[in-house]
């Protein structure tokens, strides 16, 4: 082995003797505590105090650590049972040994009970007294570096559930964060169904007519019976309705105009608006809430590159309340409509084919127009026009 292993093996062994444990000796009889001191000398390897009363031995305990206090059952000022109760509560980790000229089993037994490790009868020979002695310290020694690592091991569990806390909140946060990312995912997952089943929807319309019936069919669809109307943007900024499907009100000349007053343009101006039966009154007027009082009201404005091409309402009684999901799908197929609409009546969507032309600009053959208006009257998908009950 060399000097360096050498070296790292004492120095740990070096540390561990360099402490000496503190022996208390309280006895009354300074005869005794010259015959203890003459046996530790050079027997055994500590450092010793010395107290002759209780009220001295109180006092070091007071001020110094020890490791163990060796105690006579008999003092001037008190027991050395009561000593043994006081060391604990001072140093609950020291060790105490009672010896006593008048040994009983009763004493030795109310010893162990108070805490004692060892009971010590006089006159005792050189002999026991050290084996007695050591045998206690090395008990003690054991208990305390026992305490160490257990202390050790609390720390150890302590940061481990501090840890344990942290990675926690650590978990938490990123779950709550996975969560909202799920949700937002959720809905644009959504809006993408939606406007792809509205694209599909509507993606056999040939004309302006078939667009509104289509519209409407997938609109109630959506959000269930309703009376529905689009109202379609003229040059001068006024309204004309284009398609209304009446499901409790007729849409009669009185509630068309009045409509067209205030709600069509409320609409227009706020984008979207869902009014429950308790904000009409504030909003409409009193033509409107003649024919709309006690109902709920749903409306999305379309627009197509910044202009607003159409306005779209819905109203039925708020016993079959709108809830936002309705107002979402709106909002959701608003844009494609806007699209198809701005395509039937303008014809000037960019990378849209011009209607009648084929691939390449070349016109397509003219259809039969008895044929086309079989196929119109046959559609399913016109049952409004024909009075029929919606097929769904």
């Amino acid at each position: 082995m060399s000097r360096g292993e050498q070296a790292m093996v004492l120095a740990p062994a070096a540390k561990i003797l360099s402490f000496r444990p503190r022996l208390l000796v309280v006895d009354d009889e300074p005869a005794v505590i010259e015959l203890i001191c003459d046996l530790v000398q050079g027997r055994i390897d500590c450092q010793l105090l010395f107290a002759h009363s209780v009220a001295e031995a109180t006092d070091v305990l007071a001020h110094q650590g020890v490791e163990m206090m060796l105690a006579d059952l008999r003092l001037p000022d008190g027991d050395g049972m009561d000593l043994v109760r006081k060391l604990h509560e001072l140093q609950p980790a020291a060790g105490a040994m009672i010896m006593t000229g008048h040994p009983s089993l009763d004493g030795a037994i109310e010893a162990m009970r108070q805490g004692a490790v060892d009971f010590l009868p006089k006159p005792f020979t050189p002999d026991q007294f050290i084996q007695r002695v050591q045998a206690a310290l090395s008990r003690q020694a054991q208990r305390q570096r026992l305490e160490r690592r257990l202390g050790k091991m609390r720390l150890a569990v302590r940061r481990l559930n501090e840890a344990r806390k942290m990675v926690g909140k650590k978990v938490d946060l990123l779950c709550n964060d996975l969560i909202g990312a799920y949700s937002d995912l959720s809905k644009q997952m959504d809006t993408v169904r939606l406007q792809e089943g509205f694209r599909h929807f509507i993606g056999g319309t040939e004309d302006l007519e078939q667009l509104l019936c289509h519209t409407m069919d997938w609109i109630l669809r959506q959000v269930g019976y309703s009376n529905v109307g689009i109202w379609m943007a003229e040059a001068s900024q006024d309204f004309q309705l284009g398609a209304y499907m009446k499901y409790t009100i007729p849409g009669d000349p009185p509630l068309v105009a009045a409509l067209q007053q205030n709600l069509v343009g409320m609409v227009m101006r706020r984008g979207s608006l869902r009014l429950k039966s308790d904000e009409l009154k504030q909003n409409l007027t009193p033509a409107e809430l003649k024919f709309l009082d006690g109902h709920e009201v749903l409306g999305v404005n379309c627009t197509y590159l910044g202009e607003t091409l159409a306005v779209i309402l819905l109203f039925r009684d708020a016993r079959s309340p709108f809830t936002d999901e309705d107002l979402t799908a709106l909002q959701t197929m608003s844009p494609l409509f806007s699209v198809s609409l701005a395509k039937c009546v303008r014809g000037d969507v960019p990378g849209e084919e011009e209607e009648g032309e084929g691939p390449g600009g070349a016109p397509e053959a003219d259809e039969d127009d008895d044929k086309k208006r079989k196929r119109r009257r046959g559609s399913r998908d016109d049952w409004w026009k024909r009075g029929e009950p919606p097929p769904f």
